[in-house]
């Protein structure tokens, strides 16, 4: 279990995540891939060994969070014991996305991105 399920985020604790995906998406927007890695937890790297294969991984599977056309935060909150932050986007295709950030607290008390979930939705369709 989380060491997180009982604790609830302090405002500055949501602030710094917000910010922390908030920099990794200016940074992919720059395509400053080494940038937007810098902001991938230990686990992320682990599985993306450099900037290069992250790159290729977000280029191709995450168009949404690469190029969106349109951004806007929700705010973080714990989910099932993580702490999580949504993002609702709108794809290069014009579709809404949201973006749902896993976020973990480093030893030093930073925040890094530990994955991210893509969830598309048709507001058309009710």
């Amino acid at each position: 279990m989380s060491q997180l399920k009982a604790e609830q985020l302090s405002n500055n604790d949501k602030a710094n995540i917000k910010n922390v995906v908030e920099q990794q998406l200016k940074a992919f927007a720059k395509d400053d891939f080494e940038k937007a890695y810098s902001y991938a937890a230990p686990l992320i790297k682990r599985i993306f060994s450099s900037p290069e294969i992250f790159k290729n991984m977000v280029v191709t599977q995450y168009q949404a969070v690469y190029r969106p056309k349109k951004i806007d935060f929700g705010e973080a909150t714990i989910i099932r014991g993580a702490p999580t932050l949504n993002v609702f986007l709108v794809d290069p295709d014009g579709n809404f996305v949201t973006a749902t950030y896993l976020m973990q607290r480093q030893p030093d008390n930073s925040w890094l991105i530990a994955g991210c979930y893509l969830n598309t939705s048709n507001f058309d369709e009710t």
